[in-house]
C-alpha cells in the first residue's frame, strides 16, 4: 500500500500546518491538520481492510486478425469498493482502438505485450473491446486490480493470477470468381474420378445418400441397391497439403514474444492464410478435405471445419508433409510467395484473390467467426463434443490472489 499523488500532496499540506502551527502558535492551523489527519488515516484503513476480489473473465469467440470482440470481468466481493483494473494482453491482441490493433500494428510493436486499463466499482462487471492483431494461441492475464479509497489518497495492488486463452484464426481471403471456378472444376473432377472405382453393391439403408444409388442393378432386383466405392477413397474428398519450402525458423524469430504465439513467423501465417481459404472454398464447393501440415493432419467438411481452423491457428513452419500418393492441392510458401498447385499447375496465391476481399462486417467479426459462433450456439449443451460445433475457444485457469 503507497500514497497516491494526491495522497503525498495532502500529507504535505499537514505536515506544513503542523510545522506553522509549532513554529508561530497559530491554533487555527488545527482546522487543516486534523481533517487532513483524518482523511489519511481513514483513507489507509479502507484500503488495507479492501478484500481481494474473485475474477472471471469472458473472452469472445476465436476469428480473424482484424477483428475486434469484448471482454467482460465479473468482479465479486463482500462489499464495493473502488479501482482500477489492468489486464495483460500478450503480443498478438491490443485494446481496439489502441493504434496498434488489426493490421495497422507496427513491425516494431508487433512483439510487445501491452495493457488494458478500466476503472471499475468492484462486485459488479466492467467490459474493454479488444482487436486481434496476429494468429495464434493467446494467453490473456494475469490482472492486477489496484485499489483506491473514495478521496484517492491511497492505492494498494492486489495481483491475481487470472489468466484465459483466445484462439485466432488464420486470416481467411475471399478468392476471385476465376479461382473459385478453378477449385469447383477439380472437386467435380476428383468426384467423377473416384466414383468410377466402385467396389460392390450392397442393400439401400436408411442415410445412404441418393446419388449412389444404381438404379439399374435396382431395377433388375425390385429394391434399391448402393454403390459401394473401393476403399478408403471418399469420392467427395480432396486432399490438401501445406508446408514452408526451406530451412526450419530460427529460434530468435520470437524471442519477444510469447512463446505460445506462432505469428512472429510471416512464412507460417503465410501457409496457415492460404490453406484455410483454400479449404473453406472447397468446402462451400461440397468437398470435404483432408488437410496435411507440419504438424499433423485434420479432415473437415460443411459441418466440421473448426477443428481445421483450431489446427491452423496454431500451426508452425515446416516442410510439405509426405503422403502416400501426391495431394489434390498442395500450398508451397517461401521468402518470396505463396504458390498453391493443383490440376498440374501452379498458382500464386495472391492473383486468386477477389476484388471484394476485405470488405467486413459491421460488428466487427469476419464472415468465418460469425459462422463458427453461430454454430457453436445452435449446437446445444453438448456442443463440446462435436468437432465443428463447439463453444468458442477460451479455457480458464482460476488462480489466487496476492496484494502488493
Amino acid at each position: 500500500m503507497r500514497p497516491t499523488r494526491r495522497g503525498y500532496a495532502v500529507a504535505a499540506v499537514v505536515a506544513a500546518a503542523v510545522a506553522v502551527g509549532a513554529a508561530f502558535g497559530a491554533r487555527s492551523l488545527d482546522a487543516v491538520v486534523l481533517p487532513g489527519v483524518v482523511a489519511l488515516v481513514a483513507a489507509a484503513v479502507q484500503v488495507w481492510r479492501a478484500p481481494a476480489p474473485g475474477v472471471e473473465r469472458a473472452l469472445p469467440p476465436a476469428d480473424e486478425p482484424g477483428t475486434t470482440g469484448t471482454v467482460e470481468l465479473r468482479l465479486d466481493a463482500p462489499r464495493t469498493y473502488p479501482a482500477t483494473i489492468r489486464d495483460r494482453l500478450p503480443a498478438g491482441v491490443a485494446v481496439a482502438g489502441s493504434g496498434v490493433d488489426g493490421e495497422n500494428a507496427d513491425a516494431g510493436e508487433s512483439n510487445e505485450a501491452s495493457e488494458a486499463v478500466v476503472d471499475a466499482a468492484i462486485g459488479g462487471t466492467v467490459s474493454y473491446e479488444i482487436a486481434r492483431r496476429r494468429r495464434g494461441r493467446h494467453d490473456i492475464g494475469p490482472l492486477a486490480v489496484v485499489v483506491t479509497d473514495v478521496l484517492g489518497l491511497f492505492e494498494r495492488t492486489i495481483a491475481l493470477d487470472v489468466r484465459e486463452d483466445l484462439l485466432v484464426f488464420p486470416r481467411v481471403r475471399r478468392l476471385s470468381g476465376s479461382a473459385e471456378a478453378n477449385l469447383r472444376a477439380l472437386t467435380r473432377s476428383q468426384r467423377a474420378t473416384r466414383r468410377d472405382e466402385f467396389d460392390d453393391l450392397r442393400e439401400y439403408v436408411r442415410g445412404d445418400a441418393l446419388r449412389d444409388v444404381h438404379w439399374k442393378s435396382s431395377a433388375k432386383r425390385g429394391e434399391l441397391m448402393i454403390r459401394e466405392f473401393t476403399a478408403e477413397t471418399d469420392p467427395d474428398r480432396v486432399t490438401v497439403a501445406a508446408g514452408v519450402a526451406g530451412a526450419e525458423r530460427p529460434r530468435g524469430e520470437a524471442e519477444d514474444g510469447d512463446e505460445t504465439d506462432p505469428s512472429a513467423d510471416p512464412l507460417a501465417d503465410a501457409m496457415a492464410e492460404a490453406a484455410a481459404t483454400v479449404c473453406l472454398a472447397l468446402i462451400r464447393e461440397g468437398a470435404s478435405v483432408r488437410l496435411s501440415t507440419p504438424a499433423g493432419g485434420v479432415d473437415a467438411g460443411v459441418d466440421d471445419t473448426r477443428a481445421m481452423l483450431d489446427h491452423l491457428a496454431v500451426v508452425d513452419r515446416g516442410p510439405v508433409p509426405a503422403l502416400d500418393g501426391e495431394p489434390d492441392v498442395a500450398v508451397v510458401v517461401d521468402d518470396e510467395r505463396t504458390v498453391v498447385r493443383f490440376d498440374g499447375r501452379g498458382h500464386r496465391f495472391e492473383s486468386m484473390i477477389g476484388e471484394a476481399d476485405g470488405e467486413g462486417r459491421p460488428d466487427g467479426r469476419s464472415a468465418v467467426g460469425a459462422d463458427v459462433a453461430a454454430d457453436a450456439d445452435g449446437a446445444g449443451p453438448d456442443a463440446s463434443s462435436r468437432a465443428g460445433r463447439v463453444a468458442p475457444a477460451s479455457g480458464s485457469r482460476r488462480g489466487g490472489g496476492s496484494s502488493g
